[in-house]
């Protein structure tokens, strides 16, 4: 009895285990095809997720989607990655910068310290740039288009938020994410 509760513990675990490593993966770069250079701040928001080549919702089993950083405190600075993005003045130093496919629209999700998160989702335009910020207090995430303007330097501009939900209710996760 001992040993068959010990086995279906174990089992229990190592699906579970397997199922969690297969959904918290980083996000990689697109090497080819429609995309754009997405840079995100890197300090202390950790719980950021990207959702690519989302349609009319957003689904959260997708392969393509992946979280940009997995460093807490000082490790933030070791685990930037600059590809050489605009920069706009708010730009910080510590960044991740990713190319993301733009074949469809692009979710990202911020989650709180708390466990509620926010999302915005929006259309990305071919020729932009984009910059995301936001605050894992409150898991407000800010997402902007950085354009060139008439005099030469950068700037940024809100994208408009398509407001997708997830394709379902996501009833069988521990967590919504």
């Amino acid at each position: 009895m001992i040993k068959k509760t010990l086995l279906a513990g174990m089992l229990l675990t190592t699906l579970t285990g397997c199922s969690v490593a297969t959904y918290s993966h980083k996000l990689q770069d697109v090497e080819s095809g429609d995309r754009v250079g997405i840079s995100f701040d890197n300090r202390n928001l950790d719980y950021m997720r990207v959702y690519p080549n989302t349609a009319e919702c957003i689904n959260l089993d997708s392969p393509d989607n992946g979280y940009t950083n997995n460093a807490i405190g000082f490790q933030t600075r070791l685990n930037n990655k600059l590809l050489g993005f605009p920069e706009i003045p708010e730009t910080p130093v510590m960044r991740r910068e990713f190319w993301v496919s733009a074949k469809g629209n692009i979710a990202i999700r911020m989650i709180a310290d708390n466990g509620s998160f926010h999302t915005v989702s929006f259309k990305p335009n071919l020729t932009s740039y984009y910059y995301v910020t936001g605050s894992y207090k409150t898991g407000e995430v800010f997402v902007y288009e950085v354009y060139k303007t008439e005099k030469g330097y950068y700037d940024k501009k809100p994208v408009t938020d398509l407001q997708l939900k997830n394709c379902d209710d996501g009833s069988f996760r521990f967590q919504k994410f």
